[in-house]
């Protein structure tokens, strides 16, 4: 087409058309069209994730829990296999499974701490589900508690909810930390009875928390009990694998006999000669300690020694008689059952399991009787154990070393000079 040449018809419509379109494409490009603003384009994304979490129930199998969420189809042998150690049929009520998925639609990933440093995670694939097992990275850190017992918080749990808040440790983590102190004086406090309005006591612990945030009870360091001003000191000193507790100087808090037959400690009833059964309606000697505790609850052996009678004995219904040394025989009555391979002549371990908790005999609901006789004599068994002779000395080799780590410990456990502590054995 050459210069000034006029445009057919044809032509003129169709640079026209050309004009409108480019001038349309340019308005949708900028969000208008007509003069009116348009809608952004709709961008279609996945469904929401949603996170459910249930929890084993009392009685409930693993396999319960996954039917509820419709998790059908798990190959148990190829999760075991998985996860060292684990067993499906074992596990404890409480234990808590997070399931994801998509809405509308069935899980398509179930996660749960099985172990404190394993998570064991199932995701689906197609129509089967695989598992994997997740190492959780605890990191470990140092807390340390102080309370005291008092007239509204009149136990030590009470007390240890009352100076710990669920951002430091969980009110589950707070029970293990009660437990694991009774355990470290074991050998010493009963605390069913020992803690009174009053007593303080201090703990050096660790505690465990996960990226995700979770926290756990690690295990105690060091403590100190005051019961009635007299302070009881505790400091762990690990020997490679194992571990014990000393007291300020040096020797182990372990002894010959444990101070009860029984973890869930809550005394019913104290040694008295005269106590009225409520069975017989008469008064009669009680020459022991009942300890009510729920049916079944495991009851041990407080020392070493030779069973010489596992049987019915009348009104202690099931009866087992342990011979220790130097002339002390303990009684554990009303039983439930015994223990496997308890029966006479049986050699027992201090803290081995040898029954569980009952009702038999004249009993009026579960608890366990427990009697302590020395040359045939019984005697109050709350008193008779107590203040036996300190334990062995840590070994003279490891000494220098449990100095240092009692010093360190000590400067958490108290900011108060070290010099406060006697240099002297307790006698």
């Amino acid at each position: 087409m050459s210069a000034g040449r006029p445009l057919s018809r044809t032509a003129t419509a169709a640079a026209a058309l050309l004009v409108m379109v480019g001038a349309a494409l340019a308005a949708r490009a900028t969000g208008h069209l007509g003069g009116l603003k348009t809608a952004p384009p709709v961008v279609v994304s996945a469904a929401p994730l949603i996170s459910v979490v249930d929890t084993l129930r009392r009685g409930e199998t693993i396999s319960q829990v996954l039917e509820r969420h419709d998790v059908t189809g798990v190959d148990w042998s190829a999760v075991t296999q998985a996860a060292r150690n684990f067993d499906p049929g074992r596990l404890k009520a409480g234990l808590a499974l997070l399931f994801q998925h998509r809405a509308g639609a069935a899980p398509h990933r179930v996660t749960a701490r099985v172990s404190p440093r394993q998570r064991l995670i199932l995701t689906r694939v197609a129509e089967r589900w695989v598992a994997s097992v997740e190492q959780i990275p605890w990191q470990v850190e140092t807390v340390t508690v102080g309370a005291s017992v008092t007239r509204e918080t009149n136990s030590v749990y009470d007390a240890v909810d009352a100076a710990v808040s669920d951002t430091v440790l969980p009110a589950s983590e707070r029970a293990q930390m009660v437990w694991a102190l009774a355990d470290v004086y074991d050998w010493e406090v009963d605390f069913s009875r020992d803690l009174q309005p009053g007593d303080a006591f201090g703990i050096v612990a660790e505690r465990l928390v996960a990226p995700d945030g979770d926290v756990l009870f690690g295990r105690i360091l060091a403590a100190r009990l005051d019961l009635a001003g007299k302070p009881l000191y505790a400091f762990r000193y690990d020997h490679g694998d194992s571990s014990e507790f000393y007291d300020e100087t040096g020797h182990s808090l372990r002894r010959a006999f444990l101070h009860n037959p029984l973890r869930f400690r809550r005394i019913s009833s104290r040694f008295s000669h005269s106590r009225w059964q409520p069975i017989l309606h008469i008064y009669r000697p009680h020459l022991g300690t009942d300890y009510a505790a729920a049916l079944g609850t495991p009851v041990r052996a407080i020392g070493d020694g030779v069973v010489t009678f596992a049987g019915w004995d009348g009104g202690y219904g099931n009866l087992i008689e342990i011979r220790h040394p130097n002339g002390v025989q303990t009684r554990y009555g009303h039983l439930e059952r015994f223990a496997r391979g308890i029966r006479p002549g049986a050699r027992v371990t201090q803290g081995q399991e040898i029954g569980y908790v009952g009702s038999t005999g004249l009993s009026t609901g579960p608890h366990l009787h427990f009697e302590v006789r020395i040359h045939g004599r019984a005697v109050n068994p709350l008193h008779a154990l107590g203040g036996s002779a300190p334990g062995a000395p840590i070994p003279s080799a490891e000494r220098a070393g449990f100095e240092a780590d009692r010093q360190r410990l000590l400067r958490l456990l108290e900011p108060a000079p070290a010099g406060l502590i006697a240099a002297a054995p307790r006698s």
